[in-house]
């Protein structure tokens, strides 16, 4: 039976999986987890979820590939593992097997788990961890049992850290029972069962050493990352409290949306909600009348409240999302299992679980056949996680690196790359993670060495309250931007050539009404297919009021021109009527030439106006000026 539900919630998880495109978080898991752990653990440290799930998937991905289908199957498969543990955690904790059964049906069956369970997300993974310290804690009479608490504790907390909340429920009740049986000298718990009382392995003394050590463990385990992410976790949430505003909102309002979040409401309404409530209600009152104790029930109801506390609490000073209480759906879970096995005592409540159960599955129908697949909770407005492979790669090449300012975009481009386009890295100068401007400098001057090639994707271009223009700024200062383009939302994607700034040689200077190219200089050499760099220095002599554009054209040597391009000075950012008066102002080119460029090429440069297209002629009467010649 447990093998049938575990295949059972894995045919639920993986149904459509590859359906609906990437989410903006998938991408950034795909990108993030593809990182090398250093820079998993350095920018997880500036981030709100803590490092376990990237580092886990990063490994996935080594093997199974970064594709949608690929990604998302690690979540199934990590999301079913779940229901196998929820059986024996269950089990344990109830000393009924069939309790363990129908917990582990319901935590197949539950729509936020079945949602989070085939999203490449941490949602999937961290229930997992609850559930293995779950049984550890009821088996830590054993070493085994020892072991699990401290994994699973140490894992769910390294995985999520809303997880916390159901750990320290969790912790609180265990230690609690134990240390009451100590006082009252007891060394055993009698749980009566239908038939005959069941003994459950949860003995006093040397067993509150054995969870104190597993919960010891747990926490010298997550030492390092207390003293690492957390301070940077915090000063992130403290920095954003003042814009929050959750503020305005208290707790209660948060405590009601979780409550419909974790029951997953949206398509079934309040009436599951109720629906919910009798079943509980209903298995309490056949508990009592069958004269047992419901003191079992302080575990599930506690690791529930407090992961509700604890999410409404945080969403307060940042934000409120249903997935941070997907730690709380084992103790749904169990909670189910509890009710339906306590009203399965007699032929009336039988028929009460029955009513209830067939309601619940006529409210959510609409959910589960359709809510939970269609993946909407994350998506607020349109978007194509395509645009970004489809607008790199007609013009890149096999050799040139793709920079990101964020990390979901360089996910969704991973997942369509092929061996044949160009590699990616990062610069992270937008939300939800800013890199300090050395660490990005750093990176890209790093694949500057190795590319002489590379691309620029900005998302949100320059949009305010981002970095964006810092990194845009000074890639155009660095490097020489040969290709400029907007696509979707607001996104720019630049094309730049790198050169040895040592191999350029002085070239020509030239003179227009009030404007002075005062210096120039090019690559000398430049190969098929590669970037030819061009270098101006500007200086005007008065108040420029038109818009003035830069043209650089690199000829064969009978004129035809092979490649160009245009732009106000450093590529659009400084325009000529913003030029300081009598300063020297750098701006530099770079032309894109075609694969099969070859021999002597010559380069010329002029002005136009921007509104009507007209050359600007220099003071001798020339529309363009020959500053000099390259080689291919």
């Amino acid at each position: 039976m447990p093998l049938l539900l575990t295949l059972a919630a894995f045919a639920l998880r993986i149904w459509d999986l590859s359906g609906v495109p990437l989410r903006w978080d998938e991408g950034w898991s795909i990108a993030h987890a593809a990182l090398n752990i250093t820079d998993i653990l350095r920018i997880t440290a500036q981030d709100v979820h803590p490092p376990l799930y990237y580092l886990l998937l990063g490994f996935w991905q080594m093997g199974a590939g970064t594709t949608p289908f690929a990604t998302r199957m690690f979540s199934v498969l990590a999301s079913t593992a779940a229901v196998p543990l929820c059986f024996v955690a269950a089990a344990a904790w109830s000393g009924r097997r069939r309790v363990g059964l129908l917990a582990a049906a319901a935590l197949a069956w539950l729509p936020l788990a079945v949602y989070y369970g085939s999203v490449t997300r941490m949602y999937a993974l961290a229930p997992s961890f609850v559930l293995l310290a779950l049984w550890g804690a009821f088996r830590a009479r054993r070493n085994a049992g020892v072991v699990a608490l401290a994994i699973g504790s140490a894992c769910a907390m390294y995985t999520l850290y809303h997880a916390v909340w159901a750990l320290i429920a969790l912790g609180i009740i265990v230690v609690t029972v134990v240390t009451v049986m100590t006082v009252a000298g007891r060394k055993k718990i009698e749980v009566e069962s239908q038939n005959a009382p069941h003994t459950l392995t949860l003995y006093s003394g040397p067993l509150l050493l054995r969870i104190t050590i597993g919960i010891g463990l747990a926490l010298a385990a997550y030492l390092p990352w207390l003293l690492y992410g957390i301070p940077r976790l915090f000063g992130r949430a403290a920095a954003e409290t003042a814009t929050n505003t959750n503020q305005q909102y208290g707790v209660g309002y948060f405590l009601t949306l979780g409550a419909r979040d974790l029951l997953m409401t949206q398509q079934a309404g309040d009436a599951a909600l109720l629906a919910f409530m009798a079943l509980f209600v209903a298995g309490i009152f056949a508990t009592l009348r069958a004269r047992r104790s419901i003191a079992a029930l302080a575990l599930p109801g506690a690791m529930i409240a407090l992961t509700l506390l604890g999410v409404s609490f945080a969403a307060r000073q940042w934000a409120f999302n249903a997935r941070m209480l997907i730690c709380a759906t084992p103790a749904l879970a169990l909670l189910i299992g509890w009710s339906i096995d306590a009203l399965a005592t007699s032929r009336i409540t039988r028929s009460v679980a029955v009513i209830v159960l067939v309601t619940l599955a006529d409210l959510y129908a609409p959910t589960s056949a359709r809510f939970v697949y269609e993946k909407s909770l994350e998506v607020f407005d349109p978007y194509s996680t395509t645009t970004y492979h489809e607008n790199i790669t007609p013009n890149a090449q096999p050799g040139d690196a793709v920079i990101f300012n964020v990390l979901s975009p360089a996910g969704f481009y991973a997942s369509q790359r092929t061996p044949n386009d160009p590699q990616w890295t990062y610069a992270l100068t937008w939300d939800p993670v800013r890199e300090p401007i050395a660490d990005w400098q750093a990176r890209v001057r790093t694949a500057a060495q190795q590319h002489d090639r590379l691309w620029l994707v900005l998302y949100r271009g320059l949009a305010q309250n981002s970095n964006n223009g810092d990194l845009r700024g000074w890639m155009d200062s660095n490097f020489y931007p040969a290709r400029s383009q907007w696509g979707e939302e607001e996104v720019f994607y630049g094309l730049y050539g790198v050169t040895d700034e040592r191999t350029m040689q002085p070239s020509a200077t030239a003179q227009w009404p009030g404007i002075t190219l005062t210096r120039s200089a090019l690559s000398p050499q430049v190969r098929p297919g590669g970037v030819a760099a061009v270098r101006l220095i500007w200086r005007v002599a008065a108040p420029i009021t038109r818009n003035y554009k830069v043209f650089v054209h690199v000829t064969k040597p009978d004129g035809f021109v092979i490649g160009q391009h245009d732009a106000a000075p450093l590529n659009d950012l400084r325009p000529f009527p913003t030029l300081p008066i009598n300063e020297d102002v750098e701006d530099r080119h770079g032309v894109a030439l075609p694969a099969d460029a070859s021999g002597e090429l010559r380069v010329f440069i002029g002005l136009y106006d921007a509104d009507t297209g007209e050359r600007l002629r220099t003071m001798d009467g020339r529309d363009e000026v020959e500053i000099g010649k390259m080689e291919t």
